[in-house]
């Protein structure tokens, strides 16, 4: 491996929404919303479909282009031991990115 990165495992949640479900939830057009709390997620997405998930955060991105561009890269993070973080593991198997990773149980 030539290259290793180390930083925040963060999942890409992509929704379509409307300019009334922006208005009504305080969110900014053409900006991203990180979300820490559970309760918080579950009250955006209650009347959502998720359209994708993408494994993400701006090392995890860095070393994807990394290894988009030939090189032998890994990452090194954190993911919860849930449906988000086997998408994510999976995710960056699928770009040939090594990932390196604890798996933590979280409500």
């Amino acid at each position: 491996m030539k290259i290793l990165g180390i930083g925040n495992a963060i999942v890409d949640v992509i929704c379509k929404v409307d300019e009334e479900y922006l208005s009504k939830n305080k969110l900014e057009k053409g900006t991203m919303k990180l979300i820490f709390e559970e309760h918080e997620f579950q009250k955006l997405l209650s009347n959502l479909k998720i359209i994708k998930t993408v494994s993400g955060g701006s090392v995890a991105n860095s070393i994807v282009g990394l290894s988009q561009l030939g090189n032998s890269v890994g990452f090194i993070g954190k993911i919860c031991d849930d449906n988000f973080g086997a998408k994510y593991e999976v995710g960056l198997k699928k770009e040939n990115v090594n990932f390196f990773y604890k798996k933590k149980n979280e409500e």
